[in-house]
Protein backbone atom coordinates (compact mmCIF):
# COMPACT_ATOMS: atom_id res chain seq x y z
CA UNK A 1 0.00 0.00 0.00
CA UNK A 2 1.17 3.70 -0.68
CA UNK A 3 2.00 5.75 2.42
CA UNK A 4 0.64 9.11 2.20
CA UNK A 5 2.43 11.66 4.80
CA UNK A 6 1.70 15.49 5.43
CA UNK A 7 5.23 17.35 6.30
CA UNK A 8 6.66 20.51 5.41
CA UNK A 9 10.15 19.61 6.38
CA UNK A 10 10.18 16.16 4.10
CA UNK A 11 8.58 17.87 1.10
CA UNK A 12 11.87 20.43 1.80
CA UNK A 13 13.74 17.53 1.94
CA UNK A 14 12.34 16.13 -1.14
CA UNK A 15 12.66 19.19 -3.51
CA UNK A 16 16.44 19.24 -2.35
CA UNK A 17 17.53 15.65 -3.04
CA UNK A 18 15.60 14.26 -5.46
CA UNK A 19 14.63 15.34 -9.55
CA UNK A 20 10.95 17.02 -9.94
CA UNK A 21 10.21 14.80 -12.81
CA UNK A 22 7.99 17.14 -14.16
CA UNK A 23 9.65 20.19 -13.58
CA UNK A 24 8.84 22.62 -16.38
CA UNK A 25 12.18 24.04 -16.48
CA UNK A 26 13.80 20.60 -17.63
CA UNK A 27 11.09 19.79 -20.06
CA UNK A 28 7.79 19.01 -17.90
CA UNK A 29 4.38 20.02 -19.15
CA UNK A 30 1.03 19.98 -18.97
CA UNK A 31 -0.95 18.38 -21.65
CA UNK A 32 -4.52 18.48 -20.86
CA UNK A 33 -7.34 18.52 -18.05
CA UNK A 34 -11.02 17.92 -17.93
CA UNK A 35 -11.66 21.34 -16.69
CA UNK A 36 -9.06 24.66 -15.48
CA UNK A 37 -12.59 27.10 -14.95
CA UNK A 38 -11.33 28.62 -12.23
CA UNK A 39 -7.55 28.25 -12.24
CA UNK A 40 -5.20 27.21 -15.44
CA UNK A 41 -3.64 23.91 -15.34
CA UNK A 42 -0.42 25.51 -15.97
CA UNK A 43 -0.20 26.47 -12.74
CA UNK A 44 0.43 22.84 -11.35
CA UNK A 45 3.89 23.24 -12.81
CA UNK A 46 5.00 26.85 -11.71
CA UNK A 47 8.67 26.37 -9.78
CA UNK A 48 7.80 29.09 -7.42
CA UNK A 49 5.77 28.15 -3.84
CA UNK A 50 2.12 28.98 -4.31
CA UNK A 51 1.02 32.22 -2.90
CA UNK A 52 -2.54 33.86 -1.62
CA UNK A 53 -3.48 37.02 -2.21
CA UNK A 54 -6.87 37.87 -0.78
CA UNK A 55 -8.37 40.87 -2.65
CA UNK A 56 -7.48 39.29 -6.05
CA UNK A 57 -10.40 38.06 -8.11
CA UNK A 58 -10.99 37.29 -11.97
CA UNK A 59 -14.14 37.25 -13.85
CA UNK A 60 -14.45 33.69 -12.80
CA UNK A 61 -14.07 34.36 -9.27
CA UNK A 62 -11.73 34.43 -7.15
CA UNK A 63 -7.99 33.98 -8.29
CA UNK A 64 -5.85 31.18 -6.84
CA UNK A 65 -2.21 30.04 -7.33
CA UNK A 66 -2.77 26.38 -8.76
CA UNK A 67 -5.51 24.39 -10.64
CA UNK A 68 -8.72 24.35 -9.98
CA UNK A 69 -12.00 23.25 -11.58
CA UNK A 70 -15.43 24.03 -11.16
CA UNK A 71 -17.92 22.37 -8.80
CA UNK A 72 -18.94 19.07 -10.43
CA UNK A 73 -22.78 17.82 -10.20
CA UNK A 74 -22.73 14.34 -12.35
CA UNK A 75 -21.32 12.15 -9.80
CA UNK A 76 -17.44 12.22 -11.93
CA UNK A 77 -14.15 13.43 -11.20
CA UNK A 78 -11.85 15.75 -12.71
CA UNK A 79 -8.35 14.60 -14.04
CA UNK A 80 -5.07 16.74 -15.54
CA UNK A 81 -2.09 15.13 -17.65
CA UNK A 82 1.03 16.09 -17.49
CA UNK A 83 4.42 14.80 -19.47
CA UNK A 84 7.21 14.16 -17.54
CA UNK A 85 10.88 16.02 -18.53
CA UNK A 86 11.83 12.37 -19.75
CA UNK A 87 11.69 8.85 -18.88
CA UNK A 88 12.50 8.87 -15.37
CA UNK A 89 11.61 6.16 -12.42
CA UNK A 90 9.07 7.66 -10.07
CA UNK A 91 9.30 7.46 -6.03
CA UNK A 92 7.22 10.03 -4.84
CA UNK A 93 4.82 12.29 -5.65
CA UNK A 94 4.11 15.46 -3.91
CA UNK A 95 -0.08 16.94 -4.29
CA UNK A 96 0.17 20.68 -2.76
CA UNK A 97 -3.04 21.93 -1.97
CA UNK A 98 -1.81 24.80 -0.08
CA UNK A 99 -4.42 27.94 0.18
CA UNK A 100 -7.19 25.82 -0.70
CA UNK A 101 -8.92 25.23 2.42
CA UNK A 102 -13.00 25.25 1.70
CA UNK A 103 -12.30 23.92 -2.25
CA UNK A 104 -9.28 20.94 -1.63
CA UNK A 105 -10.33 17.76 -3.50
CA UNK A 106 -11.33 15.08 -1.36
CA UNK A 107 -9.05 12.09 -2.41
CA UNK A 108 -6.64 11.37 -5.35
CA UNK A 109 -5.44 9.24 -7.51
CA UNK A 110 -2.25 8.83 -10.03
CA UNK A 111 -1.76 6.50 -13.29
CA UNK A 112 1.09 6.44 -15.55
CA UNK A 113 2.39 5.31 -18.99
CA UNK A 114 6.09 4.93 -20.50
CA UNK A 115 5.31 5.90 -24.30
CA UNK A 116 7.76 7.75 -26.43
CA UNK A 117 3.96 9.53 -27.97
CA UNK A 118 1.57 11.85 -26.02
CA UNK A 119 -1.43 10.16 -24.49
CA UNK A 120 -4.68 9.47 -26.64
CA UNK A 121 -8.07 8.01 -26.10
CA UNK A 122 -6.07 3.98 -26.49
CA UNK A 123 -3.44 4.45 -24.35
CA UNK A 124 -3.13 1.81 -21.49
CA UNK A 125 -2.73 3.98 -18.27
CA UNK A 126 -1.65 2.11 -15.09
CA UNK A 127 -2.54 2.56 -11.76
CA UNK A 128 0.74 4.57 -9.83
CA UNK A 129 -1.48 4.35 -6.80
CA UNK A 130 -5.16 3.29 -4.94
CA UNK A 131 -7.37 6.70 -4.29
CA UNK A 132 -6.10 8.66 -1.34
CA UNK A 133 -7.36 11.04 0.61
CA UNK A 134 -5.61 14.30 1.37
CA UNK A 135 -5.53 16.98 2.97
CA UNK A 136 -6.61 20.94 2.72
CA UNK A 137 -3.87 23.16 2.63
CA UNK A 138 -1.13 21.00 2.70
CA UNK A 139 1.78 19.62 1.34
CA UNK A 140 0.45 15.51 0.74
CA UNK A 141 3.74 13.64 0.05
CA UNK A 142 2.87 10.00 -1.40
CA UNK A 143 5.72 7.47 -1.71
CA UNK A 144 5.25 4.69 -3.72
CA UNK A 145 6.04 1.25 -2.26
CA UNK A 146 7.54 0.19 -5.36
CA UNK A 147 8.97 2.98 -8.01
CA UNK A 148 7.68 3.12 -11.66
CA UNK A 149 9.22 3.97 -14.86
CA UNK A 150 6.34 6.38 -16.74
CA UNK A 151 6.96 9.00 -19.16
CA UNK A 152 3.64 10.50 -18.33
CA UNK A 153 1.24 10.93 -14.95
CA UNK A 154 -2.11 11.45 -14.71
CA UNK A 155 -3.75 13.02 -11.24
CA UNK A 156 -7.09 12.37 -10.62
CA UNK A 157 -9.10 14.36 -8.04
CA UNK A 158 -12.24 13.44 -6.43
CA UNK A 159 -14.68 15.28 -7.81
CA UNK A 160 -13.44 17.98 -8.21
CA UNK A 161 -11.60 21.30 -6.79
CA UNK A 162 -7.71 22.42 -6.44
CA UNK A 163 -4.42 21.53 -6.59
CA UNK A 164 -1.85 24.20 -6.28
CA UNK A 165 1.38 22.30 -7.30
CA UNK A 166 2.25 18.73 -8.50
CA UNK A 167 5.91 17.23 -7.68
CA UNK A 168 6.48 13.99 -9.10
CA UNK A 169 9.70 12.93 -7.90
CA UNK A 170 12.38 10.45 -8.68
CA UNK A 171 15.67 9.28 -10.75
CA UNK A 172 15.79 10.50 -14.14
CA UNK A 173 17.01 7.32 -16.05
CA UNK A 174 20.16 6.82 -18.87
CA UNK A 175 19.02 6.86 -21.94
CA UNK A 176 21.39 5.10 -24.77
CA UNK A 177 18.83 5.66 -27.33
CA UNK A 178 19.68 9.06 -26.98
CA UNK A 179 23.32 9.05 -27.98
CA UNK A 180 25.06 8.01 -31.07
CA UNK A 181 27.80 5.43 -30.69
CA UNK A 182 30.99 6.16 -28.97
CA UNK A 183 29.68 9.87 -28.36
CA UNK A 184 31.20 11.68 -25.17
CA UNK A 185 28.92 12.81 -23.11
CA UNK A 186 28.11 15.11 -20.37
CA UNK A 187 28.63 12.55 -17.33
CA UNK A 188 27.26 14.90 -14.74
CA UNK A 189 24.28 16.22 -16.76
CA UNK A 190 20.81 15.86 -14.65
CA UNK A 191 19.27 15.20 -18.23
CA UNK A 192 21.27 11.83 -18.59
CA UNK A 193 20.81 10.68 -15.27
CA UNK A 194 23.27 12.16 -12.74
CA UNK A 195 22.44 13.24 -9.45
CA UNK A 196 24.00 14.58 -6.00
CA UNK A 197 24.18 12.06 -3.00
CA UNK A 198 25.77 14.29 -0.86
CA UNK A 199 27.58 17.68 0.21
CA UNK A 200 29.10 19.34 2.61
CA UNK A 201 26.79 22.44 2.79
CA UNK A 202 23.96 24.03 0.68
CA UNK A 203 22.95 26.80 2.28
CA UNK A 204 21.75 29.10 -0.27
CA UNK A 205 20.92 26.86 -3.26
CA UNK A 206 20.26 23.14 -3.46
CA UNK A 207 22.56 20.49 -4.80
CA UNK A 208 20.73 19.42 -8.06
CA UNK A 209 21.41 22.84 -9.53
CA UNK A 210 24.87 22.16 -10.31
CA UNK A 211 24.15 19.30 -12.73
CA UNK A 212 20.86 21.28 -14.34
CA UNK A 213 20.90 22.06 -18.01
CA UNK A 214 22.44 25.29 -19.87
CA UNK A 215 24.16 28.11 -18.00
CA UNK A 216 22.79 29.60 -14.77
CA UNK A 217 20.39 32.44 -15.09
CA UNK A 218 21.46 34.19 -11.90
CA UNK A 219 23.69 33.62 -8.91
CA UNK A 220 20.19 31.41 -7.48
CA UNK A 221 20.66 28.87 -9.71
CA UNK A 222 23.92 26.77 -8.53
CA UNK A 223 25.21 25.62 -5.57
CA UNK A 224 26.56 27.76 -3.27
CA UNK A 225 27.98 27.56 0.58
CA UNK A 226 27.92 29.67 3.38
CA UNK A 227 30.91 31.03 3.83
CA UNK A 228 33.29 28.60 6.57
CA UNK A 229 34.85 30.53 9.84
CA UNK A 230 36.52 26.64 11.05
CA UNK A 231 38.72 25.90 8.00
CA UNK A 232 38.50 23.25 5.74
CA UNK A 233 36.62 23.11 2.65
CA UNK A 234 33.59 22.28 0.70
CA UNK A 235 32.79 19.73 -1.56
CA UNK A 236 30.00 17.65 -3.24
CA UNK A 237 29.60 13.98 -4.22
CA UNK A 238 28.05 12.99 -7.71
CA UNK A 239 26.91 9.72 -9.24
CA UNK A 240 27.22 9.79 -13.20
CA UNK A 241 24.68 9.32 -15.33
CA UNK A 242 26.49 5.81 -16.11
CA UNK A 243 30.12 4.43 -14.91
CA UNK A 244 32.54 6.43 -17.45
CA UNK A 245 36.07 7.72 -18.31
CA UNK A 246 36.57 11.13 -18.46
CA UNK A 247 37.90 13.09 -20.84
CA UNK A 248 37.01 16.92 -20.46
CA UNK A 249 36.09 18.62 -17.06
CA UNK A 250 34.12 22.57 -16.64
CA UNK A 251 33.73 24.26 -13.65
CA UNK A 252 31.66 27.22 -14.60
CA UNK A 253 31.43 30.35 -11.80
CA UNK A 254 29.25 32.27 -13.72
CA UNK A 255 27.23 34.87 -11.86
CA UNK A 256 29.66 34.11 -9.09
CA UNK A 257 31.37 37.59 -8.62
CA UNK A 258 31.86 38.25 -5.23
CA UNK A 259 31.91 34.60 -3.91
CA UNK A 260 33.56 32.45 -6.04
CA UNK A 261 35.53 29.56 -4.74
CA UNK A 262 39.60 30.35 -4.89
CA UNK A 263 40.59 26.78 -6.39
CA UNK A 264 39.30 23.73 -7.32
CA UNK A 265 39.26 19.57 -7.65
CA UNK A 266 38.52 16.88 -8.43
CA UNK A 267 38.15 13.47 -7.46
CA UNK A 268 36.70 9.98 -8.49
CA UNK A 269 35.88 6.81 -6.94
CA UNK A 270 34.47 3.65 -8.58
CA UNK A 271 31.48 1.98 -6.02
CA UNK A 272 28.54 -0.10 -6.57
CA UNK A 273 26.55 1.76 -4.03
CA UNK A 274 24.50 4.91 -4.20
CA UNK A 275 26.70 6.83 -1.77
CA UNK A 276 30.49 6.21 -1.32
CA UNK A 277 32.11 5.32 2.33
CA UNK A 278 34.59 6.44 4.35
CA UNK A 279 36.73 3.29 3.23
CA UNK A 280 36.69 3.96 -0.93
CA UNK A 281 39.71 5.20 -2.40
CA UNK A 282 39.05 8.48 -4.51
CA UNK A 283 41.63 8.84 -7.55
CA UNK A 284 42.62 12.50 -8.45
CA UNK A 285 41.57 13.53 -11.93
CA UNK A 286 42.01 17.30 -11.86
CA UNK A 287 44.45 18.60 -9.37
CA UNK A 288 43.51 21.55 -7.10
CA UNK A 289 43.30 24.39 -9.76
CA UNK A 290 43.03 28.13 -9.19
CA UNK A 291 39.64 29.69 -10.29
CA UNK A 292 38.44 32.83 -11.41
CA UNK A 293 34.72 34.76 -10.93
CA UNK A 294 31.86 34.66 -13.48
CA UNK A 295 34.25 32.58 -15.69
CA UNK A 296 33.44 29.02 -17.39
CA UNK A 297 36.90 26.71 -16.55
CA UNK A 298 37.80 24.07 -19.03
CA UNK A 299 40.38 21.76 -18.40
CA UNK A 300 41.65 18.89 -20.75
CA UNK A 301 45.50 18.40 -20.54
CA UNK A 302 45.55 19.19 -16.68
CA UNK A 303 43.15 15.69 -16.32
CA UNK A 304 45.03 12.48 -14.53
CA UNK A 305 43.73 8.87 -14.12
CA UNK A 306 41.81 9.36 -17.06
CA UNK A 307 41.72 6.15 -18.60
CA UNK A 308 39.91 4.36 -15.99
CA UNK A 309 36.16 4.11 -15.25
CA UNK A 310 34.34 6.03 -12.68
CA UNK A 311 30.71 5.86 -10.59
CA UNK A 312 31.13 8.91 -8.87
CA UNK A 313 32.94 12.58 -8.69
CA UNK A 314 33.73 14.63 -5.39
CA UNK A 315 33.95 18.20 -6.60
CA UNK A 316 36.11 20.29 -4.12
CA UNK A 317 36.12 24.25 -3.60
CA UNK A 318 38.76 25.98 -1.30
CA UNK A 319 37.73 27.22 1.15
CA UNK A 320 33.96 27.78 -0.01
CA UNK A 321 31.92 29.61 -2.33
CA UNK A 322 29.49 29.29 -5.18
CA UNK A 323 29.64 27.27 -8.27
CA UNK A 324 27.07 27.76 -11.00
CA UNK A 325 27.26 23.93 -13.05
CA UNK A 326 29.89 21.54 -13.15
CA UNK A 327 30.48 19.16 -16.78
CA UNK A 328 32.65 16.03 -16.32
CA UNK A 329 32.48 15.09 -20.84
CA UNK A 330 33.52 11.66 -21.33
CA UNK A 331 33.05 8.04 -22.83
CA UNK A 332 30.50 5.70 -21.27
CA UNK A 333 32.10 2.33 -20.09
CA UNK A 334 29.84 0.53 -22.38
CA UNK A 335 31.26 1.93 -25.36
CA UNK A 336 34.79 2.13 -24.95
Amino acid sequence: MDNLANSSDEAVLWRQTKVDLAARSLGGDVLSASDDFFAEKDNLLLASEPIFLPEKYTAYGKWMDGWESRRRRNGDHDWVIVRLATLGMVEGVEVDTRHFKGNAPGAVRLDYIASESDPDEHSDWQPMTEQLPVDADARNLIHLDKPVEATHIRLRIFPDGGVARLRVYGKILFNTQHFLPNEPIDLTALMNGARPVSCSDAFFSPMQNLLRPGRGADMHDGWETKRRRNGGHDWMIIRLATPGSIGRVEIDTLHFKGNYPDRGSLEGCYCESEQPDEHVQWQTILPEQKLYAHRNHSFVEKLQNTQQAYTHVRLNIYPDGGVSRLRVVGQPEQTK
